[in-house]
């Protein structure tokens, strides 16, 4: 018999309550912004780009280039500490994450299916702090180099640490949660770089090392999604990150493939003694809106031996991303997935899994984007998920940018969502379906 769901009023509370009161302390510090977002509304003309410098009241100073470099690039130049940088080409900036999960309708201490996410649900956590050193190297240039070092800390990287060495759990007893909410370290990203250009438009990219893996519509950084909560497809289709070596050959504005031999899904030190290889090509279309191609296409694939000590089961992916832009506010992401893998236990057999993610963004202004995600994911077996049956959710959530004309505070953003997920299976602690409310802050510095 299907339990009845049950409403949690505590965490409802504690989302409105860390909403409201974030809230006030923007309007606090930057009254003038909310004017004027106010006055935009009153004379219809909140769609239309606004000049800052005009707009931006006199005692509040006028936001400068955007991030990155950032706040920390600047308060180094002040303690005469960047140029040496600037002189090597190099550049330090950070993200910050706090959030907070409420679940609205059953008591699981993890969330099924949730990604980072998933543990000490009704609890603030420390999502990600992460600081970045790099090197872009200069396009224009015939040759050049290049290289970035990322490091996390904080929940998320408990969900990405991989054999790379020193990823360290930090058993800091306010955060632990019976042992399921540590936060962790994790050195995300270490690569170099390579660059070799071949023509007008033209170049090869070399890179050697640990990255973020190409795959998906989603990514690790939290800045550079639109909804606080991740998509099944993020989670459990593709891996998290890759190491080895990826060709990458830019045949002009439109087209780049590339070509990589890797470690595999998340293994910084092999676990099998065979490699995996990877595939992909980027498309752009001519048609420009909005300062970008109004089409984009991305196509990946990874294929090679995942299991521990065992050569011989192959592990298949091929993902897809497609967006249209329709206005220049108006946006569409359409992700697919086709996975599959050999000798999947207890039984031996091939593990299928699939699914389809569409992602619809409207930009209301300055102040105010919002994004719809509808999502189903299948595996068969239970192999990639822990558990056999379809799975589907709809996340409804708002990206508030309160300060969008301050130098500092422009670097704040609120996302507040709203989340249904639900399946075929009594997955969500007895339940077929669960109703979360999700709230971060992101800060860039």
């Amino acid at each position: 018999m299907r339990r009845p769901t049950t409403f949690r009023l505590e965490s409802l509370a504690a989302c409105v309550l860390l909403l409201f009161g974030v809230a006030n302390q923007a309007a606090a510090v930057d009254s003038g912004n909310w004017m004027d977002l106010f006055k935009d509304i009153q004379s219809g003309a909140s769609s239309q780009p606004t000049s800052q410098a005009a707009s931006a009241p006199a005692s509040q100073p006028v936001a400068e280039a955007t991030w990155p470099p950032g706040l920390l690039m600047d308060g180094l130049d002040k303690l005469s500490l960047k140029k040496p940088l600037d002189d090597l080409g190099l550049r330090i900036y950070g993200v910050e994450e706090v959030g907070f999960t409420g679940n609205m309708t059953n008591g699981q201490r993890v969330l099924f299916g949730r990604v980072f996410d998933a543990f000490r649900p009704d609890n603030v956590q420390e999502n990600q702090l992460r600081l970045i050193l790099e090197r872009p190297y200069d396009p224009t240039k015939s040759f050049d180099f290049g290289g970035r070092f990322e490091m996390m800390y904080g929940s998320d990287a408990r969900i990405t640490k991989n054999t790379f060495p020193g990823s360290t759990e930090y058993a800091i007893p306010e955060n632990v949660g019976g042992g399921v909410g540590a936060d962790w370290l994790d050195f995300l990203q270490a690569y170099g770089q390579l660059w070799f250009k071949t023509g007008k438009e033209s170049g090869l990219e070399v890179t050697g090392g640990k990255w973020v893996t190409p795959l998906g519509a989603e990514v690790i950084a939290a800045e550079g999604n639109a909804l606080y909560s991740h998509s099944y497809l993020f989670g459990y289709a593709i891996p998290f990150t890759n190491t080895g070596v990826k060709f990458n050959y830019i045949w002009n504005s439109q087209w780049s493939t590339y070509f990589a031999v890797v470690n595999g899904w998340d293994d910084f030190a092999d676990n099998n003694d065979d490699v995996s290889y990877m595939a992909g090509a980027a498309w752009s279309g001519t048609e420009q809106i909005g300062g970008h191609a109004r089409d984009q296409v991305y196509f990946n694939m990874i294929t090679g031996p995942e299991q521990t000590g065992i050569t011989g089961n192959q592990r298949t992916v091929f993902d897809a991303t497609v967006t249209h832009w329709w206005t220049d506010k108006l946006s569409s992401t359409l992700n697919g997935d086709i996975g599959t893998e050999e000798g999947i236990k207890p039984h031996g057999g091939v593990g299928n899994w699939y699914g389809l993610a569409h992602y619809l963004t409207y930009v209301f202004n300055d102040y105010v984007s919002g994004t719809w995600r509808t999502e189903w994911f299948a595996d068969d077996t239970g192999a990639r998920i822990g558990q056999s049956g379809n799975f589907y959710e709809n996340t409804f959530g708002l990206t508030l940018t309160p300060c969008p004309k301050d130098a500092v505070l422009k670097n704040l953003s609120i996302r507040p969502e709203i989340r249904w997920d639900s399946s075929d299976q009594p997955v969500f602690g007895g339940d077929h379906d669960q109703l979360t409310l999700g709230l971060d802050m992101i800060f860039k510095f």
